[in-house]
């Protein structure tokens, strides 16, 4: 369960759409919901006598008083609306270095934000922020590429029913596959595992012998599988070969019906050591479904 929910906004319609998600998330996981918006002073863009650039500290603090009502109106509007314990802050500073202090120091457990929002106040963030935090936090994060693709079935429960899983052999990124039960809870849910291999690499090892993928599917992804399934847990699984491990992971997201991608963002494979680091890029700025990105962990 969640206890914490974050979701940086940026004044813009389109940021806002991570709370389609967020809302019904924190319903499901009885959250309290923190709307963050993150306040860049002004670079100077004005000159003394001789050239010397200075900030405008009065546009500064109109443009702050104007955000600060922003966050404000956006709280009070859910409140209204729904049951839940909203909050709402604002902070001041890089944006993505304060959203990732901020979520530290509040226990912040998951945070949910649009991908691509161009703020109200003239300002384009959260392309660059969701790139920034990427690197930064410790914590999983839900993105959803705002205005394009599928809109959400998150409007009614339950949120996921259909979760893709990328896996690379390595117990790092099979951390995603704890993330995403946690996610979804106890709600029935479909689960597909799915390992990309490179053809060449197929053809170098044992998984090229004839059935080989059959091997691989029993010796790796068969065992996950069968520990995971249950009651409310259904899981298939699949193994690709293809020279491009996104574009596969895209087109077999589609066909399966996902409404969801959960992977770990440092995975290391263990089989083909393919790096999903680079892999999370490609699917969160291409995918038409949300991304559950959860920082991989090393064992303790």
């Amino acid at each position: 369960m969640y206890g914490v929910i974050l979701v940086p906004v940026d004044g813009s319609p389109l940021g806002e759409r991570a709370l389609s998600l967020a809302i019904p998330i924190a319903k499901q996981h009885g959250a309290r919901l923190t709307l963050l918006h993150v306040h860049e002073p002004l670079l100077p863009t004005t000159s003394v006598a001789g050239g010397a650039p200075v900030r405008d500290p009065a546009l500064d603090r109109h443009l702050r008083a104007d955000r600060d009502k922003y966050v404000a109106r956006l709280a009070k509007k859910l409140r209204r609306e729904t049951a839940l314990a909203i909050e709402a802050e604002i902070r001041e500073g890089p944006v993505a270095e304060t959203i990732d202090t901020f979520a530290r120091q509040t226990a912040v457990e998951l945070i949910v934000m649009s991908t691509h929002g161009r703020g109200g106040f003239g300002r384009f963030w959260l392309g660059s922020v969701a790139d920034g935090l990427l690197r930064r936090v410790a914590i999983p994060l839900l993105l959803v590429r705002a205005g394009r693709g599928r809109r959400s079935k998150a409007t009614a429960p339950p949120l996921f029913s259909r979760i893709l899983v990328p896996l690379d052999g390595s117990p790092l990124a099979e951390q995603a596959i704890a993330e995403s039960q946690r996610l979804v809870g106890s709600a029935p849910t479909h689960l597909t595992l799915a390992h990309v291999v490179h053809p060449a690499l197929v053809a170098a090892t044992m998984i090229g012998a004839p059935e080989g993928d059959q091997v691989a599917r029993v010796l790796y992804l068969e065992p996950l599988a069968e520990q995971l399934r249950s009651a409310t847990l259904t899981v298939s699984t699949e193994l690709v070969p293809h020279t491009n491990v996104a574009r596969a992971l895209l087109t077999l997201a589609n066909g399966d019906g996902a409404d969801l991608i959960a992977l770990a963002s440092r995975g290391q494979g263990g089989i083909q050591r393919l790096v999903l680091g680079s892999v999370a890029d490609k699917l969160i700025r291409s995918a038409d479904q949300p991304v559950l990105v959860c920082p991989g962990r090393p064992a303790a």
